[in-house]
């Protein structure tokens, strides 16, 4: 059990989960309506999606030898902890799982859902595997982006609201860059390793400053995107968020291989901050 919950890498999580609880709280708090059904199927298939997408991406950076020096969290496929084998069956039952809790979805979606979600479910093997894995073209941050951002916001927006408006996009611009922040960060951390084996991930390809910049952009553009919601009264308490985005900005900057671990550990702390006030602010 302890290898599998290290598979699933616990911390990475919270990017899955809060895009679409936000979103249903922002819809729940201008409707008062409670789609309680679509809120848990959108929770649990955005999750298994990305736990897949974490099994199959330890056991192929393994293969691919992109884990041989880690600086990170450790890897049990790389470790010798779990088998191959093994990994690739816990990556099916996730996507299993997935796919079952996906059917209310596109139920009530219609066929878009059905298209985008098999496209989902194919990503968590072609994130680093297949002819073209996006993490190792520099697609990581975009498919991060759109993936938790634009797709499970509004996505998720639409199937409470069976419509969309300025302010969902917004939102989901704002998530797509609160959770690109963590894949900035792990990209950043690893920029000197991946470049030796073959894994080109855009922080290979861009220059140490122009990397640090966008990393930063994730991390402070949301607040200016909040000027959005200024009909609500309280809207820029969320800026009191800052304080732990500038200890994020301070270890992007300043940081080098594995204190940027710490990176991450703040990239959570910021997306709670910045998600309990923000949605603290917009139903007071």
């Amino acid at each position: 059990m302890k290898n599998f919950i290290m598979a699933m890498r616990p911390k990475t999580l919270l990017a899955s989960l809060i895009p679409p609880l936000v979103s249903f709280i922002y819809y729940v708090g201008q409707s008062h309506e409670t789609p309680y059904l679509m809120l848990i199927c959108c929770l649990v298939s955005a999750l298994c999606i990305q736990v897949a997408t974490n099994f199959f991406n330890d056991v192929i950076d393994f293969k691919k030898g992109a884990d041989t020096i880690r600086k990170g969290p450790t890897r049990v496929t790389a470790s010798g902890l779990v088998r191959p084998k093994t990994i690739y069956l816990w990556a099916s039952t996730a996507i299993f799982t997935a796919c079952i809790f996906s059917i209310p979805i596109v139920l009530k979606g219609g066929v878009i859902f059905l298209i985008l979600g098999l496209i989902s479910l194919y990503l968590t093997y072609g994130y680093t595997g297949g002819p073209l894995p996006l993490a190792y073209k520099g697609l990581g941050e975009l498919f991060v982006f759109i993936f938790f951002g634009l797709f499970s916001v509004m996505g998720s927006y639409f199937l409470f609201a069976s419509s969309l408006n300025l302010q969902s996009f917004i939102l989901a611009v704002i998530y797509g860059l609160l959770t690109t922040t963590f894949i900035c960060i792990n990209n950043l951390r690893d920029r000197e390793q991946d470049a030796i084996v073959g894994k080109y991930t855009l922080a290979t390809k861009m220059s140490l400053a122009k990397y640090k910049a966008l990393t930063l952009v994730t991390i402070f553009l949301p607040y200016v995107l909040l000027h959005f919601f200024k009909q609500h009264a309280f809207i820029y308490i969320t800026f009191f968020s800052l304080i732990p985005a500038f200890k994020l900005a301070k270890i992007t900057m300043t940081a080098k291989n594995e204190a940027l671990n710490e990176g991450l550990k703040f990239s959570g702390i910021h997306l709670i901050f910045f998600s309990s006030l923000f949605l603290i602010s917009i139903n007071l």
